[in-house]
């Protein structure tokens, strides 16, 4: 099979041949149809944190395709089924995984594309557990997006952030991959979505999209934006996709009273906000957020199904593209997401 292989921390993807992998006990073959890039496939190629596992590596995680074949004891799965696959490698019966919260297990053995061979292949073998069934109507570049920059929003603006109603949320970062999709969760949930990016390309597809303001950081201070645009009550919600020094500490003086900051995203990995003791005042709360719980995705899928969220995919390309276009995304020219078509 043809796949692209990392063989050191920001090194090339290289194209190779690779032989086809057999699915063991409790394990499924896909042949992978569609592989998402986005800025974690940047972090896992640098190896930040030691995110890249052991190399030599296939990374992608964002993976939809068909069952090709199934190992011994795989019960509900059957070659020919559409796919698309959660990115936690996890154990299914500890506390956490009973409760629905996969995103929490303890037994967790990493992260499909960092410590197993991710998508950027013709061919994954994966736990059964990890696979997601897709319905007819949901194509495989959509199915593959949904799987991280859809499904993650799912969970950080519903069970992070509690997103009511009527509330405002603003989004820094949100022309970017995930962030264009917090943008449309948002509306989803009923909110007033503001989006905060550093280009006029981003900040129309913003737009394009369902915010209701938009705002370039480059050219205004967006926390008194964020103030003036909510007559000086500060917004509910701040979902923070960058994790700057400058954006954190911006965005931690964009909430009103109640609010909460949500930490997704980080291009600086050691930024620090600093809080005083009155920074939260109004009983302001910051959490972080990480991925999201089985059932989420399959929410995720469902809200793409029904049309409610439109995965955007500004850059499709094949797979020996896929290391250009993620020096591209490194670089923050990218709006939208991109996919891998195999």
């Amino acid at each position: 099979m043809k796949a692209l292989v990392l063989h050191e921390p920001d090194g090339p993807l290289v194209l190779e041949d690779l032989p086809v992998p057999r699915p063991g006990p409790g394990e499924v073959l896909i042949r992978v149809r569609a592989c998402g890039l986005g800025l974690t496939l940047v972090w896992n190629r640098k190896g930040r944190s030691g995110t890249s596992g052991k190399l030599p590596r296939v990374i992608g995680h964002e993976i939809a395709g068909d069952v090709a074949e199934v190992g011994p004891g795989v019960e509900g799965l059957k070659a020919g089924d559409r796919v698309n696959v959660y990115y936690y490698l996890v154990c299914g019966y500890c506390t956490w995984c009973k409760r629905a919260r996969e995103d929490l297990c303890d037994n967790q053995k990493g992260h499909v594309g960092r410590h197993s061979d991710g998508g950027l292949a013709e061919y994954v073998k994966l736990p059964a557990i990890n696979l997601c069934p897709l319905p007819p109507e949901i194509s495989y570049v959509d199915a593959a997006v949904t799987a991280d920059a859809i499904a993650t929003p799912v969970h950080v603006l519903r069970a992070r952030a509690g997103v009511q109603p009527g509330e405002t949320v603003l989004v820094v970062g949100g022309g970017g991959g995930v962030g264009i999709h917090m943008v449309q969760m948002a509306k989803v949930l009923g909110a007033r979505a503001i989006a905060v990016d550093i280009s006029a390309e981003k900040l129309a597809l913003a737009k394009q999209v369902g915010a209701d303001e938009v705002f370039n950081s480059r050219e205004i201070n967006f926390d008194k934006e964020a103030r003036r645009l909510t007559n000086g009550r500060g917004v509910d919600v701040v979902v923070e996709m960058v994790g700057l020094p400058e954006t954190l500490e911006k965005s931690a003086a964009s909430l009103g009273k109640g609010g909460r900051l949500v930490l997704v995203g980080s291009y600086d990995g050691k930024a620090v906000l600093p809080l005083k003791h009155n920074s939260l005042a109004g009983e302001g709360a910051v959490m972080r957020s990480q991925y999201c719980a089985r059932h989420e995705l399959e929410e995720a899928v469902k809200l793409v199904a029904e049309g409610r969220i439109r995965p955007t995919v500004t850059r499709i390309c094949r797979l020996e593209e896929a290391d250009a276009v993620l020096r591209s995304i490194e670089r923050m020219e990218l709006a939208g997401r991109a996919c891998v078509i195999l």
